[in-house]
């Protein structure tokens, strides 16, 4: 199987009218498959296209965009890979499902909202923006070999949990200055409980997208 081109598991939802819609790449966290946040991206916008593709590292017998190490960090290398991949699989999808690949936005939880905020910062004409749930800052160094994405106009919205250990608040509060720092526009929500999606947050990401 390989990683670039649509043999690899995903499902795509068109939109009632796919000509005029937006796209949402959804990419799901640890454990879970390409079925699992078809109900969040309708719920962020149900006019829009749903495009969700499988994880392709298997640990344990669990699905992951990349492999997370026993001490909290990641593979970076891992990472960098995988967002070079989902960028093609977007390329792909378009040409073959026919929507617009500039109006991309990328959704994910835990594992893939690091993998949906790594996309933005190393693919960034892939998306338009990232709705990120469960999510923490993914690279310790700098991942850019060139120079730095110019994010002007990108928006992000960060959806975390206050006693959530996968989400420190020292390590989003410098994701977020990076992300600003690029110049994208950035929302930080957080409700008060531990690594789980709220409605509360689908909702102002859903006024956001209308």
């Amino acid at each position: 199987m390989k990683a670039t081109d649509l043999s690899r598991p995903h499902v795509w939802r068109p939109a009632p009218e796919p000509n005029s819609a937006k796209t949402i790449l959804l990419l799901h966290g640890s454990g879970a498959d390409e079925f699992d946040l078809l109900p969040l991206g309708k719920a962020l916008d149900s006019s829009a296209n749903l495009l969700s593709p499988r994880g392709l590292v298997k640990v344990d017998g669990a699905n992951r965009f990349f492999l997370r190490h026993d001490d909290g960090t990641f593979d970076e290398e891992a990472i960098v890979r995988n967002s070079a991949e989902l960028a093609e699989f977007l390329w792909v999808a378009a040409g073959e499902y026919g929507f617009d690949s500039e109006n991309v936005f990328v959704a994910g939880f835990s594992n893939g909202a690091n993998a949906a905020g790594a996309l933005l910062l190393l693919q960034p004409d892939s998306v338009q923006g990232v709705a990120a749930f469960g999510t923490t800052k993914s690279f310790i160094k700098t991942p850019f070999v060139k120079s730095p994405p110019d994010l002007t106009g990108k928006k992000v919205w960060i959806a975390n949990g206050a006693t959530d250990d996968y989400s420190p608040a020292d390590r989003t509060a410098a994701m977020i200055a990076e992300f600003e720092a690029l110049g994208a526009s950035v929302k930080y929500f957080l409700h008060p409980g531990g690594h789980t999606i709220v409605m509360d947050h689908i909702q102002q990401i859903h006024s956001d997208l209308a």
